[in-house]
């Protein structure tokens, strides 16, 4: 199986794409879900779930699209209020390709009743089994030799990295991120991002 997805289609997914302004950017997140769309074991991207934990329910496109929106939003209100600079272009490639690597990491699991009507049943894949996560979307940034402040935000982004990031747009991207988790594990009662996370000062 793999998913077969034209530019229109992905732009309907997710419309933020549209948003970025270098076009060499835009067109390398586009290349980047083709890729991982004709790699992975899926029919369509709206099958696949946030994750294969709580959020099992929810689609991955809805996350990456509510992180995308928040982390604009969290850049917004400080450039507005603050006067606070960001790159937009960079964190709205780093939004979008933040768990572009989803795809493959899983798959379906034919064996498992589906959690509801959204998404189907999964298990991790071998390459999600055997590579930490976003260590694949990194590459296919690499790959696509778009800019390294890119790669970096999506490496970071997950605590499954030993690497954390000092950028004004990994803050937006790291918060957004867990928020837009939490807003997914509230209705499962679950303990929420917020509460597992430990700063060290």
């Amino acid at each position: 199986m793999a998913i077969n997805i034209d530019d229109a289609g992905l732009q309907a997914l997710f419309p933020e794409i549209a948003e970025i302004s270098d076009d060499t950017l835009r067109r390398g997140v586009l290349a980047i879900w083709k890729e991982i769309g004709a790699e992975c074991a899926w029919d369509k991207f709206e099958d696949v779930p946030k994750n294969i934990g709580s959020e099992h329910g929810r689609r991955l496109v809805d996350h990456i699209r509510g992180v995308t929106v928040m982390a604009l939003s969290l850049a917004e209100t400080a450039r507005k209020l603050h006067g606070t600079p960001y790159n937009r272009d960079h964190l709205l490639a780093a939004c979008l390709l933040h768990d572009v690597s989803k795809p493959v990491e899983t798959e379906p699991d034919p064996g498992k009743k589906p959690p509801n009507d959204k998404v189907l049943a999964a298990r991790k894949s071998a390459l999600g089994a055997n590579i930490q996560h976003a260590a694949y979307a990194t590459h296919k940034i690499f790959a696509h030799e778009l800019p390294l402040d890119v790669a970096h935000l999506v490496l970071t982004h997950t605590h499954a990295s030993n690497l954390r990031s000092n950028t004004i747009e990994a803050s937006y991207l790291f918060f957004a991120d867990y928020a837009d988790s939490d807003a997914g594990v509230e209705p499962t009662g679950d303990v929420k991002f917020a509460h597992r996370i430990r700063f060290v000062e």
